[in-house]
């Protein structure tokens, strides 16, 4: 008996044992964690740096005084914005679109005498410089990598370029001392141990806490980090030797932050777990058998037989009652006591999970329909501007974007009204966004123009779902402005069908037909617009290409594959 009681006892050693090691492995992932969770939080604190740097180069690049006006205006407006925030910036300055110097504002230097700044004076070229070849043919906010000077402070550039309606008449850059960075951080009025490093796309570290090189990760480790796919957090040994946890996040393309938590006292910490673990799994075994050796089969044997048989045949959920028999000992009837108590703490811990399920669902609701409310107040914003505009092709812009935004907005409605968060009913989304479309443009379907839904009981995930609102919201405006003109009449068909029984990977196709003059392709291909190349983009977004064909009209063709949204783990065990 004693020999089956022993073999009895390895699945509970096993058990123990495998919670041990996974305590221990949860202790030292709490490291990673942490460190990911205070670069995010560092991020969210610096990251307003960055976005105020390009939300100021901005606002100057509409000025028209940077390119229209006279050079010492231009100087004027960018020393207006040194001298306003010399803490954060070193200097401005705006080149054309050949890269050559037009006007700049330094914080130091004389200003009043020699309004150029110092080191790139007036008509001296910089089209070598990346930041105005990304500025000037991507269209888009850029920074530099660090650059320092041998008596300059630090120093990352940033550049946005100048449009002045479709095209790019120069860049206007600036130049953010890190120094900022650095007096952010030490503004948090509490002991840290972690340590926080600027990290530029050369892998080129900056120390915004008090910080050695030496805890910094080795370079290649480095290098991986500044790469656009770098994972979130990861356990590294320093350069000094020490083990440490890292935490990156982006604050900008180019630009990231590192945060680095040594990790000494947490693997001690859980080694002393896995040891504690380890005796007390000892002890029980130990005393285990004492009782064993001491006791006997009536006296205990039979009493664990019948209460083993009851917990194989209780299920969660189920009450555990207890059931004491006579000359029951003392041990097995406290044994019967927790397996009670836990059995209720099993049932009310699935009660708290539901609950937890119900209040995730009312919060997802509640962030959706915040978001459709703040998207129809950026819409009605954009729809007011437009109103004082009097250049038609300006109005026409902003009614585009209004548009746009609103289909978003309709979007976002449907998340929360079916209470699904991940998918929506693709008909009836296709026939509000239909009808919000036609009374954007002063139609209504069905007396000039009829409107035409074909759509299949299908369900579309979020992501897919944002790129097809914005397709169809292209190709309808197109159709009903262009398709319809001298109040022709006609009929716009917006049908979705997929094979039967569709599943995740196979092929739904999308078709926007109208009978009218259809899209200005010729207009698009010559550049004049953006219209069909949005379309294109959306298309390949929804992961297919597009096919337009003129014959009696005009009809878009879109083949995608449908994917499906993937089960909710936390739904799953609820349900189980």
């Amino acid at each position: 008996m004693l020999l089956l009681l022993l073999v009895a006892s390895v699945p509970v050693v096993g058990i123990a044992g495998a919670n041990a090691v996974l305590s221990y492995e949860a202790e030292l992932a709490a490291g990673r964690r942490t460190a990911a969770i205070l670069s995010d939080v560092s991020a969210a604190r610096h990251g307003t740096t960055i976005e105020t740097l390009r939300q100021t180069l901005t606002g100057l690049g509409r000025s028209e005084m940077l390119l229209d006006g006279t050079p010492a205006r231009c100087e004027a407006l960018l020393r207006s914005v040194v001298v306003l925030y010399p803490e954060r910036y070193r200097d401005f300055w705006v080149l054309d679109r050949e890269g050559r110097v037009r006007c700049g504002a330094r914080l130091s230097g004389p200003l009043d005498h020699d309004p150029a700044p110092p080191g790139y004076g007036r008509g001296e070229s910089l089209a070598h410089e990346p930041y105005f070849q990304t500025a000037l043919h991507e269209r888009k906010f850029t920074l530099t990598p660090f650059r320092r000077g041998a008596s300059t402070p630090p120093v990352v550039i940033g550049a946005v370029p100048i449009l002045q309606g479709e095209e790019v008449a120069g860049v206007v850059a600036g130049s953010l001392l890190l120094d900022a960075f650095v007096r952010r951080e030490a503004a948090v009025a509490q002991e840290r141990a972690q340590r926080v490093w600027l990290l530029d796309r050369d892998a080129v570290a900056l120390p915004l806490t008090p910080a050695g090189a030496i805890e910094l990760p080795p370079p290649e480790i480095l290098r991986n980090i500044a790469q656009p796919d770098s994972p979130r957090s990861l356990e590294a040994r320093a350069q000094n030797g020490a083990q440490y946890a890292y935490g990156n996040s982006e604050l900008a393309p180019g630009l990231r932050l590192l945060v680095g938590l040594p990790t000494g006292d947490i693997r001690s910490a859980a080694n002393t777990v896995l040891l504690r673990r380890a005796l007390e799994l000892a002890a029980f075994l130990l005393a285990c058998l004492v009782v064993i050796v001491v006791g006997a089969d009536l006296a205990i044997a039979r009493p664990l037989r019948i209460l083993a048989a009851r917990v194989r045949q209780w299920r969660p959920g189920a009450p555990f009652g207890a059931r004491p028999l006579r000359g029951e000992p003392d041990e097995v009837r406290a044994l019967e006591q927790a397996v009670t108590e836990a059995a209720a703490a099993i049932g009310a811990r699935e009660a708290e999970l539901r609950a937890t399920l119900r209040q995730r669902d009312l919060l997802m609701a509640e962030i959706h329909h915040r978001v459709k409310n703040n998207l129809q107040i950026v819409a009605s914003l954009l729809n007011l501007q437009a109103g004082r505009l009097r250049d038609p092709a300006a109005r026409a812009e902003f009614a585009t974007a209004r548009d746009r935004v609103q289909a978003l907005a309709t979007l976002h409605r449907h998340l929360y009204t079916n209470q699904t968060f991940e998918v929506i009913a693709l008909r009836p989304f296709l026939e509000e966004l239909g009808q919000q479309l036609f009374a954007a443009l002063g139609e209504r379907p069905g007396q000039r123009i009829r409107l035409v839904v074909e759509a299949d009981e299908l369900e579309i995930v979020t992501d897919q779902a944002v790129s097809l609102a914005l397709l169809i919201t292209e190709t309808v405006t197109n159709a009903i402005k262009h398709g319809f003109p001298d109040a022709r009449s006609g009929t716009v068909t917006i049908s979705v069908h997929a094979a039967p029984g569709a599943e995740e990977g196979e092929e739904v196709t999308l078709t926007v037909r109208d009978d009218g003059l259809g899209l200005r392709l010729d207009d698009e291909e010559a550049g004049q617009g953006i219209g069909l190349t949005l379309i294109r983009g959306f298309a390949q977004h929804l992961g297919g290409e597009m096919e337009i064909h003129r014959d009696s009209g005009t009809e878009m063709v879109v083949r995608f594959p449908l994917r499906r949204r993937e089960a909710d783990p936390a739904l799953l065990a609820a349900e189980a």
